[in-house]
């Protein structure tokens, strides 16, 4: 069955790059400004999620809501300047991107589209995806299945012939809504056993790894 995979639809932080590093010091460069506690890399982590202003709502923490607009402005000022600076890509995937070239490729992020957009473009991976599809558009953000299955549609592909691929449980649940297969991989921000009891078809530690299920020898 998995050789009928025609699409192959990409999460991008926490599955294609470690944005952690430029995630955690724009948060901290938002809560500095704003006098509220800076947060370590690993609590950023479960944070990391949902959108830019859930993410923002995290890191002000519970009752602040009155600073959330601040906050998202200051979080996108620095980020915007400064999301390439320490991201980089998950070990394996530069090399096994091109190995995929008989699949159609795309990303879909719940980041804004010019950020996701732009991390692409600085890691070097832009030009191997035939669409990005980020955040920020008249569109629900994932788990919700309609910007996957709005992707699929404008593809030319079918759902049940499209492969998602990510690290959080949303990713998986929005595949499983489109009606696709799904694919988890452990070694990004989502936790391995939440990612685990959705149960996507296939779940893997590395990158590479993909290869050997898209296109078995």
């Amino acid at each position: 069955m998995i050789q009928q995979i025609d699409l192959v639809v990409f999460d991008l932080d926490g599955t294609l790059a470690d944005s952690l590093p430029d995630l955690t010091q724009a948060a901290n460069y938002a809560c500095r400004s704003l006098g509220l506690p800076e947060h370590p890399a690993e609590a950023v982590k479960g944070m990391i999620g949902g959108g830019e202003r859930k993410f923002v709502e995290r890191f002000l923490g519970p009752g602040r809501q009155g600073l959330l607009e601040e906050g998202l402005r200051l979080y996108l000022e620095h980020y915007s300047r400064h999301c390439g600076d320490l991201t980089r890509l998950y070990p394996g995937v530069q090399e096994t991107l091109p190995h995929l070239a008989g699949k159609k490729l795309a990303v879909l992020s719940n980041k804004l589209q010019r950020l996701t957009e732009e991390v692409l473009r600085v890691t070097g991976i832009f030009s191997f995806f035939a669409a990005v599809r980020g955040g920020g558009r008249e569109m629900p953000l994932k788990p919700a299945p309609e910007p996957l299955l709005a992707l699929i549609k404008e593809m030319g592909a079918e759902p049940g012939r499209t492969l998602m691929v990510g690290d959080k449980l949303a990713d998986v649940l929005a595949g499983k809504g489109a009606g696709t297969l799904t694919l988890g991989v452990t070694y990004g921000y989502g936790d391995p056993s939440s990612l685990a009891a959705a149960g996507p078809d296939f779940l893997i530690p590395s990158f590479p790894e993909l290869e050997g299920i898209l296109l078995p020898k």
